[in-house]
């Protein structure tokens, strides 16, 4: 198995958070319950695809867009597995479609059928080049020429609140959020969710869950009532319903069955 993180090169380093690369033989590769990250991601598999599985089984697309998420999907790997994956910061996605990425949420779509033939384009391009730094390469390529600034205001706007929120571990409230931005809730809210995708609200609610699987690995002795206290939680079953509905099952089910759970938006980084 490799697992690589890359980071992307200057121009783009503003929008996206970074790369991450995984490379597994079919004998290696085994499922696994996604859940809500923070972030809209493109995936690109260079080998045999995903099947996502919810309530039917869907095989994924060599190119895959996923939006935001509020609740959980498993993927099935087919075989062997190498696969790049573009981690847009939280408010950035936007300013590379001309569609509102709240459109996303709990979606994962086929990239050609959101751009078509540029799409097709880049993957024949990608077929024929043998490296990843090449092929890195060419999808920075492909990314700034979608790259879009016509709302840098909003972003700039959002950048900031994004900002307090990671500084608060997601402890803090949507009417505090709006306050720091010189807006009403509503007129926040609106803006929010036009460059993040989730209204503030709900993307807390993901933040406080990646901080208590940041917070478990950090604190792996406290029990479920001092890690609820320690990540905002009003009480030990606020927990409990927030894990029930973001990723399926309990927390103790979850540090059960991820024996070193990690959270992609605190403990990942390049």
């Amino acid at each position: 198995m490799e697992f690589r993180l890359i980071s992307p090169t200057a121009s783009l380093s503003k929008y996206i958070k970074q790369y991450w690369f995984l490379e597994m033989e079919a004998d290696e590769a085994v499922g696994e319950r996604v859940v809500p990250s923070g972030y809209v991601e493109i995936t690109f598999h260079f080998a045999d695809h995903l099947i996502k599985r919810k309530q039917t089984d869907q095989m994924q697309a060599g190119i895959v867009l996923c939006g935001q998420k509020t609740d959980f999907f498993d993927v099935l790997p087919t075989g062997k597995i190498s696969m790049l994956t573009v981690q847009f910061f939280p408010h950035s996605a936007g300013l590379f479609f001309d569609f509102p990425v709240h459109e996303l949420v709990n979606l994962t779509v086929d990239m050609k059928e959101v751009l078509g033939s540029r799409v097709r384009d880049l993957e024949e391009q990608l077929y024929h080049i043998p490296t990843l730094e090449g092929k890195i390469n060419q999808i920075e390529l492909f990314l700034w020429q979608l790259l879009i600034r016509k709302t840098n205001y909003s972003w700039d706007r959002v950048s900031h609140t994004i900002q307090l929120i990671n500084q608060c571990n997601g402890q803090i409230s949507p009417e505090q959020l709006a306050s720091v931005a010189c807006l009403s809730r509503k007129q926040h809210d609106r803006v929010f969710q036009h460059m993040v995708g989730l209204s503030p609200k709900q993307f807390l609610k993901v933040v406080r869950f990646q901080y208590s699987l940041y917070a478990h690995q950090q604190h792996p002795t406290e029990n479920l009532t001092e890690l609820a206290c320690r990540c905002g939680y009003y009480d030990q079953s606020h927990m409990i319903s927030d894990y029930k509905e973001l990723s399926g099952i309990t927390p103790k089910q979850y540090f059960t069955m991820c024996d070193n759970p990690v959270s992609d938006y605190f403990d990942i980084r390049v």
